[in-house]
């Protein structure tokens, strides 16, 4: 049996686009080349990977299993790359971060420390549902994640690292002469919003699912106008006065210095997760363990 790692990265682009064309092009090859190193290792592995008609359809059951092992060992090439390139005393390679949009944490000033650091590390960012980002996790398609830790299962607690982050709060943008004509000392709870236009994070965001359970808990009813996974819909609909967003404290901060809206606090803060930065306990590169020990250094200010 023979195969080689370009094969397996051809085999492995293609099984996460699922489309030849698309495949052949994040390769920087054409649609033949990558046709004929998938057929290559089909033929050298003795089965078949792929279903196919006139264009991708499936991975067979074979294909599946030699998509788990051919992203563990490209995972492992690309440590072996940066681990090698630390003999050179510069920490090079790729970085795969995914978050989910409503964290209580700001990780754009990690990442400019890390890159301040480490220049030569390239950052990818992706923005995922909790669910998507703890399965990228899982399948080795993701180096570290920041996101919610009440979703994982005892299980899955032990396949993880967990960096806790701190409990989740949640607080309320709007324009600041709506701010203003609030009285002094009102609270700002769920009951009080029951009637006023709210534009909120969708249905699959953990986030919101924190918020429903809290509203169903006030046996209150939300008036919701607009739901969005973007986070700049979400601040682009309170500028343009189609409602109060629901937040976590964290984006409502950024938000307000953003795009001069108005943070404020929502009452009571329970029962709405919390925070952690979580990796793989296995397969860590080293570019992974150096953004990770800054996540370590909390007593060190982060860059503004």
């Amino acid at each position: 049996m023979i195969m080689n790692i370009k094969q397996l990265h051809y085999f492995h682009e293609l099984a996460k686009h699922q489309h030849f064309a698309r495949a052949a092009k994040a390769c920087h090859i054409t649609q033949p080349t990558l046709s004929a190193s998938i057929t290559a290792l089909e033929k050298n592995l003795g089965t078949d990977l792929v279903v196919r008609t006139s264009q991708f359809v499936a991975l067979t059951e074979a294909g599946e299993l030699v998509r788990q092992y051919a992203e563990r060992m490209l995972l492992e090439q690309e440590a072996l790359k940066q681990e090698l390139a630390l003999f050179h005393g510069e920490l090079s390679g790729t970085l795969r971060i995914g978050i989910v949009p409503q964290s209580n944490v700001d990780i754009m000033p990690l990442i400019a420390r890390c890159k301040q650091r480490y220049p030569d590390i390239v950052i990818r960012l992706s923005v995922l549902s909790n669910e998507a980002l703890l399965s990228q996790l899982e399948l080795h398609q993701c180096d570290i994640g920041l996101g919610f830790d009440e979703p994982l299962t005892g299980a899955a607690r032990q396949t993880f690292h967990l960096y806790p982050q701190g409990h989740n709060q949640m607080a309320v943008l709007m324009n600041r002469d709506e701010a203003d004509q609030r009285l002094p000392g009102d609270e700002l709870t769920l009951t009080a919003l029951q009637q006023r236009p709210l534009v909120l994070p969708s249905r699959t965001m953990q986030f919101r699912k924190y918020l429903d359970r809290a509203a169903e808990r006030a046996g209150i009813r939300l008036d919701v106008v607009l739901e969005t996974d973007s986070l700049f819909h979400l601040v682009s609909a309170v500028r343009h006065r189609l409602g109060w967003a629901i937040v976590s404290a964290g984006l409502a901060r950024s938000a307000s210095k953003l795009s001069d809206l108005v943070c404020l606090p929502l009452t009571p803060q329970r029962d709405i997760g919390h925070t952690a930065f979580i990796t793989r306990q296995h397969s860590v590169t080293p570019a992974m363990r150096a953004f990770l020990e800054l996540v370590r250094e909390a007593d060190a200010p982060l860059e503004k």
